[in-house]
């Protein structure tokens, strides 16, 4: 784990799942617990779910209208794989636009119903079996990539993000943003983001969070680095009095030689920081 720079003292184990227990409270989960997805069966049904929401999130469409139009799809019965695959073209892209799904909906609908059809013909409508069939982790993106005429690769990498854990050859290398932000908050030094992943994660699973999992973790790791880190926006970040790339600022004690430390050791911080934290609306991950 990352040094101190005031201290040279790295943060405990306890300190750091400390700070990730906080990031998930401050900065929200996971997209497919937020819509009450259960990955965690195993179920096909559930898989492509999951699917359809990654896609839409993934779309130029803000986070609300992504999840609003997985709803509407919802309350149509659409999220089945063969009756998205059958559904009227015009009746799907009205669902999208009422939903908030404007930009490139046309696009947005073609790689559902285009996916749908592939699932169905290639699958036997069940996502579960093309996991089965990849021969590996590559193997599996490049599969979920030519369903229909091209999944992008944003939404393929969400999907695969939490289906960490639930398929076994769903091992995507750590994205730039989480990255960032892991190494922001001093529980990631420097490594690869292959390895990055791995250390997260068996950082992670060695402590009880309370029922949370590393997908939302690795969400709200996504989220601090795309909205704050990378984008330098720190005064205004909801974890900045625990980040350890923030320089140290006086005390409000008074006292001249004494520091706030927003880079140092979670013990030196007041205890609210690392118990407590307001829930954030999840932004897109």
């Amino acid at each position: 784990m990352t040094k101190n720079p005031l201290t040279a003292d790295p943060l405990t184990e306890a300190e750091a799942n400390a700070v990730c227990s906080v990031l998930v409270t401050r900065l929200g989960g996971s997209y497919s617990r937020l819509l009450g997805i259960n990955l965690a069966g195993m179920e096909s049904d559930e898989s492509f779910k999951w699917f359809v929401a990654a896609v839409l999130l993934d779309s130029p469409a803000s986070t609300g209208s992504a999840l609003s139009a997985f709803r509407e799809l919802e309350a149509a019965g659409l999220l089945d794989v063969r009756h998205l695959q059958s559904v009227e073209w015009k009746k799907l892209v009205e669902l999208l636009v009422a939903a908030g799904v404007r930009s490139h909906v046309r696009r947005v609908a073609g790689t559902l119903q285009l996916s749908a059809a592939s699932l169905v013909t290639d699958y036997d409508a069940d996502i579960n079996r093309l996991h089965f069939f990849a021969e590996d982790g590559d193997d599996l993106v490049q599969r979920l990539r030519h369903l229909g005429r091209t999944v992008p690769r944003g939404a393929v990498d969400l999907f695969l993000r939490e289906m960490r854990g639930v398929w076994d050859k769903a091992r995507p290398c750590l994205s730039d943003a989480a990255l960032s932000a892991a190494r922001s908050l001093g529980v990631l030094g420097a490594c690869s983001r292959t390895e990055g992943a791995d250390e997260l994660r068996s950082l992670w699973d060695r402590a009880d969070h309370g029922g949370r999992t590393y997908a939302d973790f690795e969400a709200a790791l996504v989220r601090l680095g795309e909205s704050y880190c990378q984008v330098r926006l720190c005064n205004s970040c909801p974890m900045n009095r625990l980040c350890i790339s923030r320089h140290p600022e006086p005390c409000s004690t008074g006292d001249s030689t004494a520091t706030l430390c927003r880079t140092g050791n979670l013990l030196q911080r007041r205890p609210e920081e690392v118990s407590h934290g307001s829930e954030r609306t999840a932004r897109k991950a």
